[in-house]
């Protein structure tokens, strides 16, 4: 077979090494949608940088929430792998972390990248989800390098705290929490203008799909985030797959979260 063959051939499961994340491809839940899209019969590097211990803990993580814990998915964390340990951002404040999966995925980054303090402060509402999380944090061995915290993300107290946990600044923000309209804004009010310049915050869920997960059914991240960037200059903004809307199936989308992703910079003054 030639190089023009062998590169229009489908992609095929590797032969050797740990099978991991493919056998998730014969798994019929739902949460495992990425690894049935055509040419992903491989281990994503999301989880293939993970030593085996962490991957065992993950598998264990996804048995305990099994019933669906509404994690963020494998195309957004990549992107969040290539932004975190492709430019060793090595303080991250996360707002929203639900039953853990991205928390414990941000806490192996960090300390694959020799991160020894912490180097993740997560803030989360709900005391019952953050127990969950901690109880897996803890059994990770990442209580070094992740601070968990109750509060609302649009508090500048949570804020304030993140930051001491941090002993600084965040080089990035993952803002995947409410989901909320009126919720959305006031974050973003809040965290825009501490951000240092220069500094990022990804937002999931920037899809108009995604604004069907708002609860108070007022237009989502996506509508807070349309409100809010005419009036700050200050911040430059792309949002990936926003047009994707309720029922579209995504074919041809060469980012594959239907859901979107938004990443803001925060610009010099």
């Amino acid at each position: 077979m030639g190089l023009v063959d062998r590169l229009r051939a489908k992609p095929r499961p590797r032969a050797d090494g740990p099978p991991r994340s493919r056998a998730f491809e014969d798994d019929p839940h739902g949460r495992f949608w990425w690894h049935k899209l055509p040419g992903t019969a491989y281990v994503p590097p999301l989880y293939a940088q993970l030593s085996d211990e962490e991957w065992a803990l993950m598998e264990a993580w996804y048995e305990e929430t099994s019933g669906g814990a509404a994690e963020i998915n494998v195309p957004a964390m990549s992107v969040l792998q290539g932004l975190v340990m492709g430019s060793a951002i090595i303080r991250i404040v996360q707002l929203g972390h639900h039953y853990g999966y991205s928390t414990l995925l941000l806490g192996f980054m960090l300390r694959a990248m020799g991160v020894t303090s912490t180097g993740l402060a997560s803030i989360d509402i709900s005391d019952g989800a953050t127990r969950v999380t901690q109880r897996w944090v803890d059994r990770a061995g990442l209580r070094s390098q992740v601070h968990l915290i109750v509060g609302d993300s649009a508090d500048e107290a949570s804020l304030r705290a993140a930051e001491e946990a941090l002993g600084g600044m965040p080089g990035l923000i993952l803002l995947d929490s409410s989901h909320q309209y009126a919720h959305t804004l006031r974050e973003l009010d809040l965290l825009v203008p501490r951000m240092a310049p220069g500094s990022l915050l990804v937002a999931h869920d920037t899809s108009t799909f995604a604004t069907t997960f708002d609860s108070t059914g007022e237009g989502g991240v996506q509508r807070a985030f349309d409100e809010w960037l005419p009036g700050h200059p200050e911040a430059a903004f792309v949002s990936l797959n926003r047009q994707v809307a309720p029922g579209d199936p995504g074919t041809g989308l060469a980012y594959k979260d239907g859901c979107g992703l938004g990443i803001l910079q925060r610009l010099p003054t």
